[in-house]
């Protein structure tokens, strides 16, 4: 079933996306019952299965340019999400935009680098490290940038905790532990890519369409195109591998993350955006994979 979902992955996320717009209801329901933050958990928790402590060693050979890669977007990707708001006018929309900028990397952009042929240990331990600074610092920067939250930062922390940080440490310390047959992650994969769509239905339930949403949408384009090319500067003069394993996840932010702090801090109107922006997220991930793979050398299998 993994296969067959990745296989599907861009017209599956376009379909359910389509859906959540065409039928909104159902979704926003859901949204309204803590559907969105459950959601997330799930996807986290199956993630961390797939990374192994393996990966994690692996990335420690360029330590110093990934730590260089995760200050600077820390610092760098919430200007530029402000800076890209301001094409919207106040209200929800313009916070949803907002939030793109303190969402950790994409967590499929791991399983992307590698289908690409790049190391997807350095694509991991940025995931990791990313999630960590989401996690604490993702209040104090919003309210440093002037949002107005209906929650303070210490509500926010203690929601990303429950639903990002600790979902990904047990999933994380299941597969150290536990050591789950090739099966067993398989069944895992599938379900984080179900819990991924399930976040976009609910996520594009609550878009209207309306003129509202075109300068959203170049927003988020204009956000998309300036993480792509920090991506790309943070990278100069890496080996091809090394290079796409880290520039993928600093141009691709989570849109799940993104829309759990949306909703959590200004209500789910403000997680509309994020649907769009996980559209073309996971667009442009599925548009990576198309180009010739980078060239790797063989490695052996990571525990």
């Amino acid at each position: 079933m993994q296969q067959w979902l990745e296989r599907r992955l861009l017209p599956l996320v376009v379909g359910v996306a389509a859906i959540g717009v065409a039928f909104p209801s159902p979704g926003r329901r859901l949204a309204g019952a803590e559907g969105i933050p459950v959601a997330l958990a799930v996807l986290f928790a199956s993630t961390g299965v797939s990374i192994t402590l393996g990966q994690v060693r692996q990335a420690r050979t360029t330590a110093g340019r990934l730590t260089v890669v995760l200050v600077v977007t820390s610092v760098t990707l919430p200007a530029l999400a402000w800076a890209a708001s301001r094409l919207t006018g106040p209200g929800p929309l313009r916070d949803g935009v907002l939030v793109t900028g303190v969402a950790p990397a994409e967590v499929a952009s791991v399983a992307i680098a590698g289908i690409a042929g790049g190391r997807a240990a350095l694509t991991a331990a940025l995931l990791i490290g990313s999630t960590l600074v989401t996690v604490v610092a993702a209040g104090p920067i919003l309210a440093a940038l002037g949002a107005t939250a209906t929650i303070g930062p210490t509500a926010l922390l203690t929601q990303l905790v429950l639903v990002v940080a600790l979902p990904l440490a047990a999933g994380i310390t299941t597969r150290a532990t536990l050591r789950p047959t090739r099966s067993l992650l398989s069944a895992c994969a599938a379900l984080g890519i179900l819990a991924l769509l399930i976040l976009l239905w609910q996520v594009a339930s609550q878009i209207t369409l309306r003129a509202a949403y075109v300068p959203v949408t170049l927003a988020l384009l204009a956000f998309l195109a300036g993480s792509a090319a920090l991506g790309w500067l943070l990278t100069l003069g890496l080996p091809p591998p090394r290079r796409l394993a880290l520039a993928l996840p600093v141009a691709m932010r989570d849109f799940a993350v993104a829309a759990g702090i949306a909703a959590a801090a200004f209500g789910p109107a403000a997680a509309a955006p994020l649907g769009i922006y996980g559209a073309l997220v996971l667009l442009a991930g599925a548009l990576a994979v198309q180009r010739p793979r980078a060239r790797t050398p063989a490695a052996g299998p990571e525990r």
